[in-house]
């Protein structure tokens, strides 16, 4: 029977050197206490620390997974995402702590593997990518050079594969809405389920203890088809002592959209894009989906397809996901990325990532730092700034079609569209088309091998992945190849026999008129 304690007293029971499976939402009531336990006490310590995705306040805040950036009281840590946590990349990069960056997806599959007691995760997500241990193994530092690899490969049927190897987790940490008598738990008020079953079994299964901070007590058993998480698999419960501690996002404290308690009116929501670079790209993005498509939408100008949909009177014809598990609506991007307005469904995390490896999306627009002439991409790794690879590994190498949507070069660019035309006036400093990334996030041999459709959007030229390498199809009205584009990549591109024009209607201010 779980019992109700306040967070200091739910953390003392973290012994020292335990594994720490966390559901990164923003669980301020718990994630605070660690810090401020091993302060007083220097308890917990040598911990190690395993969340998925990246929640984080996009500052050195102490917020979001920023709680656990304290050397000492954290050992290792095993994550997904670290750039939207600055204080964690910091410490990585300063080599504080062991770090080890595995695709969002494996983690939360990762967990429910552990709960099975099954010999690790077998897949081919992460094959050709820094994670593979041919590669990187995903370590993060160089403190972590020497440690044990948490991935090998293996051959089935034929054909290779990465097993990414089971731990036992002695605790967790995951938050829900409510929590009855008996300890179940529900999740009414969640703007995002994440994979809070998945590690609370992990835990429970592992003889560890289970932490689950709630809104509210309940007074009445909950209804068994409401309840998410068994009581079975719950030690411990806390309450939240206010919103604040509890909020939807860590921007957003309550909106009743993201859970269907209100319909919100989404007619401003999406004002049309002025005509710049970033519409060009997302314009020709659009081109590329079909009624009917369910598509994911990374962070960043592929947000902009939204808008785009919107504007060709198309956006109800597509079907909108995040990696996190919400289907339909609309997807919140920048710091507010991961739960929709007016969602259709929300799902775990875990399955909806299922779906997506099985090839369950038609279609993914995502961003690039870098790409080379094999069409590797780096989105995870600038310089010495680590960010990781988020969903992005699982994402783009099981979608049917992947769009990287990006500026050809960065910082300072002066980039207009005048009269059907493309008109740069300065090119960015950055080159973006490098000899050799600095970092593969996603591997060009392995899409290849895969078969599917790759394109690497720009605001003024398109190229698509082939066999043998990266070719150029398509160029903006307005450009010159040789001077703004050849001259400007670190490698020559394979030419198409025919490069031809983007579609006019892209470079002009009024609707493309796709509809139909």
């Amino acid at each position: 029977m779980a019992i109700v304690l306040t967070a200091d007293e739910a953390v003392k029971r973290i012994p020292d050197g335990a594994t720490v499976l966390l559901e990164a939402m923003p669980t301020e009531e718990v994630f605070p206490a660690f810090y401020r336990m091993y302060q007083a006490t220097g308890s917990p310590k040598d911990l190690t620390v395993a969340w998925a995705a990246g929640i984080g306040p996009f500052s050195t805040e102490e917020r979001g997974m920023n709680h656990f950036a304290h050397p000492g009281m954290v050992k290792r840590m095993i994550l997904g995402h670290s750039g939207l946590n600055h204080n964690v990349v910091k410490v990585i990069a300063n080599n504080e702590v062991e770090a080890y960056n595995l695709p969002q997806g494996v983690i939360t599959q990762w967990f429910r593997e552990i709960a099975a007691g099954r010999p690790g995760l077998i897949t081919r997500v992460g094959l050709g990518t820094f994670v593979d241990p041919r590669i990187e193994g995903g370590k993060l530092n160089e403190r972590t050079r020497a440690c044990e690899d948490l991935v090998e490969v293996l051959e089935v049927g034929g054909r290779e594969m990465l097993r990414y190897k089971p731990i036992k987790a002695d605790a967790a940490v995951i938050r829900g809405t409510s929590a009855d008598p008996e300890g179940n738990i529900t999740l009414e008020n969640e703007a995002l389920f994440m994979e809070s079953l998945e590690a609370a079994m992990a835990a429970k299964n592992c003889g560890g203890i289970v932490i689950a901070q709630v809104e509210r007590l309940r007074d009445t058993p909950a209804r068994p088809i409401d309840v998410r998480i068994p009581g079975i698999l719950v030690d411990i419960v806390v309450v939240a002592t206010s919103r604040k501690t509890h909020p939807h996002t860590l921007f957003v404290d309550c909106d009743p959209s993201y859970v269907g308690d209100e319909i919100a009116d989404l007619s401003s929501a999406l004002e049309p894009m002025p005509l710049t670079a970033e519409k060009v790209i997302c314009r020709r993005a659009f081109l590329e989906l079909k009624k009917g498509d369910l598509i994911n939408l990374g962070v960043g100008i592929p947000m902009g397809v939204a808008q785009v949909a919107q504007e060709e009177g198309m956006l109800k014809d597509i079907t909108m996901t995040t990696e996190i598990g919400v289907i339909g609506g609309l997807p919140q991007g920048g710091k507010n990325f991961g739960p929709a307005r007016n969602p259709s469904a929300i799902i775990s995390q875990t399955v909806m990532f299922d779906f997506y490896d099985g090839g369950g999306l038609d279609a993914t627009c995502v961003g690039m730092a870098q790409v080379d002439a094999e069409g590797n991409v780096n989105v995870s790794r600038l310089g010495a700034n680590v960010i990781g690879s988020g969903g992005f590994i699982n994402i783009t190498q099981n979608a049917s079609e992947v769009m990287f949507c990006g500026e050809f070069s960065a910082v300072g660019s002066d980039i207009a569209v005048e009269e059907g035309k493309l008109a740069i006036r300065k090119d960015g400093k950055a080159v973006k088309f490098v000899e050799k990334v600095g970092q593969i996030t996603f591997s060009g041999k392995v899409a290849r091998e895969e078969g599917h459709k790759i394109l690497f959007i720009t605001e003024r030229c398109v190229f698509k992945l082939e066999k043998e390498g990266l070719k150029l199809i398509e160029v903006a009205p307005g450009v010159d190849i040789e001077k703004d584009i050849l001259q400007r990549m670190q490698f020559k591109p394979l030419m198409a026999s025919e490069v031809k024009l983007m579609a006019p209607e892209i470079f002009l201010p009024a609707p493309m008129g796709r509809k139909d």
